[in-house]
């Protein structure tokens, strides 16, 4: 079980290895190819019994991953906040964005490796952001770093279209 101080510089070490792999394709595939190796170099704590698994997140697509313990909590979070959007507009997210739902389990961390917001082009940014620069809720979950029954997220306002990583997955609702 990883303590919650190390979940803390697990969530900043992830940011900056998913920097690097934007930055550095040799990097990136290291990191696709053995992501223990490449987060135990970063200083990133691994759990021991545990494989890491990461998923390159395509274009406008966003990726929220449950934890192993305590999803239904995780899963009231997302529902709430889904309605929080639907009852602000129709639309939960905007048009061409797509949302996939994995979830860890005893033995398996799913990493999710977010596309880089330099790839995408000002057509597409201005689709995930509908239409404009919009101000928008962004809620990271940590899911790297879940091992306990409690998932763990902070919620900052950026704008629709810039990627935060503060360990992994973005969702944007």
């Amino acid at each position: 079980m990883v303590r919650m101080a190390d979940k803390k510089k697990n969530a900043v070490i992830y940011g900056n290895v998913v920097v690097k792999c934007w930055e550095d394709e040799a990097y990136r595939k290291r990191f696709l190819a053995d992501p223990e190796e490449v987060l135990t170099e970063a200083g990133f704590v691994v759990e021991e019994g545990v494989t890491y698994k990461v998923i390159e997140a395509p274009k406008l697509v966003e990726y929220i991953v449950l934890p192993c313990t305590g999803t239904k909590e995780a899963v009231q979070e997302m529902a709430m906040r889904f309605l929080n959007k639907v009852e602000k507009n129709d639309a939960v997210l905007p048009e061409g964005v797509e949302v996939r739902i994995v979830q860890n389990t005893d033995d398996v961390r799913y990493l999710v490796l977010p596309v880089s917001p330099k790839a995408l082009t000002k057509a597409e940014l201005a689709m995930v952001a509908g239409g404009d620069a919009v101000q928008t809720e962004v809620s990271v979950y940590e899911q790297v770093v879940e091992s306990t029954s409690e998932a763990t997220t902070t919620s900052t306002t950026v704008e629709v279209g810039i990627e935060v990583v503060a360990c992994g997955v973005v969702v944007v609702i």
